[in-house]
This record gives C-alpha cells, structure tokens and sequence, in this order.
C-alpha cells in the first residue's frame, strides 16, 4: 500500500505541475476608450492603458478579454475593470481576412479593433489557435501566449538555430531585452527546482531503501519519513514552478 502511495506521488506530481503550467491567468484593467469590450478581444499595452489592438502584428500585444471566469486572477477587480487573460486557454474573436484560420495557426492582431487574424510572417502574435474558424468572423478557442513568432514557410517544426536567431534578433532590441532575459531567467528557475527536487527525492530513497535493508524492523518509520520527504520535493518544486510563472507573467 505504501508503495503505491509512492507511486501516486510521483505520477501526481508532472499532473500538478502541468495543471499550474497550463492554468488561465489573469489581472482586471480598465480599457481605455472601449469600458463595453466584448469577451474575446484582443487588447494592447499601450502608456495610457490597456486599448483594443487595432494594427497587425502589433508588439504590444497584452492579452484577450476573458469571456470564461479565469482560473487565476492577480489582481482585485474594480466597477470599470475586466478580466484580461494574458496567459492559458480561452476564446478569441478572430477573422479569415489574412487567411483561413486552422489548428496550430499563429493569431496575432488585425486592423478591425479587438480582433485577431492568421499570422502569416514573424512578428508578435497573441497565441496559437486550437480550433479552426469556419466562417469569415467569429470566435475560437486560443492558447494566450503573446511572443514574437518566427514564421516560415520551409520550417513548420522548432528549430534550434531558428530559435537561437530570435532570441538574438530580440535581445539586439533594447526595448524587448527586459522581456527576453525574464523568460529565460523564469525558464531555468522551473528547471532547476525540478533538477534539485528530484536529485534529492533520488537520493532520499536510495538511502531509504538501504535503511530498510539494513533495519527491517524500522521499515515503518523509514517509509512515512520517505512520504514525508516526497512531499516535501513536491511542495518545492510546486514552489519553483510558481515563481517561474511569477517571473515570467510579471
């Protein structure tokens, strides 16, 4: 039995992480210009606040009003403010203008405010659609994910020097320097609290298992300090994740 609770720990954990990794999230701001903004359209950051995107590939890009009660909210809401989701899952108000819209495409902004359209060359996108658009405007479920997309016809799938080149190109902009270095720094502290947790649930149960080699008698006690050590690499690298995420969003 304990082993399966072992087991259920471990196969919990990449479940958790996923769901945080995953999970819409959100902050109220107030729209200037437009406080009736449908659920489902794009907004810009712009020194005044938050306005529907209005230009095509625009590099202000923020976010897609919630049309969904988001699942995490970072800010309290105030009688003019909405519900910005700016990262995860939710619908988008789109149109086929620059091209039909399928699986997969990248939707960045368009001319008609508040409404995306196919991304067809680099530049700064909202997300990636997960369904297509079946007529000429309508509204379609998008991961948020605003980034600047390298797109080319010849290379559909990830390329490393692709993606070393961007980064290049981005960080040779002052501008977007603060941006890029963010993502990075948040990138490696995910992955070092996963490094460091399961580095030191390895070797906790390597010794445990040593233990109840050694003292078969003190099997009981040796396995809910293991339970109790997995809970804790869960709990720290949930904690990882989280300032990851804090890092990156903010």
């Amino acid at each position: 039995m304990r082993r399966l609770w072992i087991k259920f720990f471990i196969l919990f954990l990449p479940v958790v992480a996923t769901g945080i990794i995953y999970a819409q999230t959100a902050a109220y701001f107030e729209i200037k210009g437009d406080q009736e903004a449908a659920p489902g359209s794009l907004v810009s950051k712009t020194k005044d606040g938050l306005t529907l995107s209005q230009k095509p590939y625009d590099p202000n890009l923020y976010g897609v009003v919630a049309v969904e009660t988001p699942v995490i909210v970072l800010n309290k809401p105030t009688p003019a403010s909405k519900p910005i989701i700016y990262y995860g899952e939710t619908l988008a108000r789109v149109t086929n203008k620059n091209g039909d819209i399928n699986v997969g495409d990248f939707i960045t902004s368009s001319e008609i405010p508040g409404v995306g359209q196919k991304a067809t060359k680099s530049g700064y996108v909202i997300g990636k659609a997960l369904e297509p658009l079946k007529k000429s405007e309508g509204s379609i479920r998008v991961f948020v994910n605003v980034q600047y997309a390298n797109i080319s016809p010849n290379e559909d799938k990830f390329n490393l020097r692709a993606a070393y080149k961007n980064i290049v190109e981005e960080l040779s902009k002052p501008e977007n320097v603060p941006n890029v270095l963010r993502y990075i720094f948040g990138g490696l502290i995910g992955i070092i609290s996963f490094i460091l947790g399961f580095f030191y649930f390895g070797k906790t149960l390597r010794k445990g298992v040593e233990g109840i080699s050694r003292n078969p008698l003190a099997k009981r006690v040796i396995l809910v300090a293991m339970i109790w050590n997995l809970v804790g690499v869960v709990l720290l690298s949930l904690t990882g994740l989280g300032l990851s995420l804090f890092v990156i969003l903010y």
